[in-house]
């Protein structure tokens, strides 16, 4: 299997620390996150969980931002994921 190293700032680190399932990794975690989160999803999302409704419009915007440009990096060539 062929790894990737990735830079993230340290608040979408802990924002995806948060969203980690028990025993799940990170790259677990984002690929699950990447199959099953539009950010019409992620957004109502956070809007109606507990710890993560106090986020502002424009932390989710970044979390979106953050979220897509990882969706758009590991789409493989040819895939549709919309």
């Amino acid at each position: 299997m062929v790894s990737k190293t990735i830079s993230i700032t340290e608040e979408v680190y802990n924002l995806l620390k948060k969203m980690r399932l028990p025993g799940e990794s990170f790259g677990d975690a984002i690929a699950r996150l990447c199959r099953t989160k539009t950010s019409a999803s992620l957004r109502l999302w956070a809007e109606s969980s507990e710890g993560w409704s106090d986020l502002t419009g424009e932390e989710i915007a970044r979390l979106e931002d953050t979220f897509e440009g990882i969706r758009v990096t590991l789409r493989p060539e040819g895939v549709d994921l919309s």
